[in-house]
């Protein structure tokens, strides 16, 4: 295995493997590569990390180059605590970078499982992914996007593509799915800044489930309003943040459901929310500023 997390930390021979289309050579175990690979999903380098590490082990999960009960065993290291829980709740360090990538993984492996003609992953697996990312979205403290010299965190982004993947697994049912729906909407109301295009990827998960009518409109009525965040006059930076937040998750979904001709219903809440406000900034008929 030494020799294996060398060569998985070589990013010349890494390189090469991505240039072969991700096939590796017949001597190495894939499985065996894979958990190598995996501890530089916290590397501050960006082109280890993502380009590198990240692509090489979505890819090879896309040729399904590992076993059904590797991935599930892959998978179940991941959502441990030295991966996506790995120093949960801190905030301005490099561990961010080993949580925000294992999302990825996680997305990556839903992705196929979704599309595989037999699924890869179990019933029980899904739910036990589908609780973990509830779990990370309320304990996860560091929201940044771009970190100057390191590259992507982009904790907030990469957990809504696992979201996205997660509830359109074939194991979920509604209830799940609202359950998604509900983080969603608490993510949507951060009071860090969001302007990495966090909402529309967030934005991306709420769309897919009510185009595909996977809740009822009862609960999407109800699910809008928890989005809103009421003018109470006077507010804190940390409220305005918030509520600009969740104004530019609502757009995102908004237009993402327009340009599809979708639930014009959902549409046309949503244009009312936001009316509600943004309107006193529109000046009326009669010219007052």
């Amino acid at each position: 295995m030494q020799d294996l997390r060398s060569k998985a930390t070589d990013k010349t021979f890494l390189r090469s493997l991505v240039a072969n289309e991700y096939v590796l050579p017949l001597e190495i175990d894939s499985f065996q590569f894979v958990q190598a690979l995996l501890p530089n999903l916290g590397s501050p380098d960006s082109e280890l990390r993502d380009d590198l590490t990240y692509m090489i082990i979505a890819n090879m999960l896309d040729q399904q180059q590992l076993k059904a009960a590797q991935v599930e065993t892959l998978l179940l290291e991941i959502l441990g605590p030295n991966y996506l829980f790995y120093r949960i709740g801190e905030t301005g360090t490099n561990a961010v970078f080993m949580r925000s990538f294992s999302n990825l993984i996680i997305a990556a492996a839903l992705y196929v499982d979704a599309r595989a003609a037999k699924s890869l992953l179990t019933p029980g697996l899904v739910q036990n992914i589908k609780v973990a990312l509830l779990r990370y979205g309320h304990e996860e403290r560091d929201w940044r996007g771009y970190v100057e010299g390191k590259g992507w965190a982009h904790a907030l982004a990469h957990l809504a593509d696992a979201l996205d993947e997660c509830a359109q697994s074939k194991h979920l049912k509604a209830k799940d799915r609202q359950e998604l729906m509900k983080l969603a909407s608490e993510l949507a109301l951060l009071p860090a800044p969001l302007y990495h295009n966090e909402d529309m990827r967030l934005a991306n998960m709420a769309y897919h489930i009510i185009a595909g009518k996977q809740v009822d409109d009862d609960f999407i009525e109800t699910w809008l309003e928890s989005c809103y965040l009421e003018d109470k006059g006077k507010q804190s930076v940390a409220t305005w943040t918030s509520a600009t937040n969740a104004r530019n998750f609502l757009r995102s979904l908004y237009f993402l459901l327009l340009w599809d001709h979708m639930a014009f219903s959902v549409v046309d809440r949503i244009a009312d929310l936001l009316r509600r406000w943004d309107g006193r900034y529109v000046l009326s008929e009669k010219g007052e500023g």
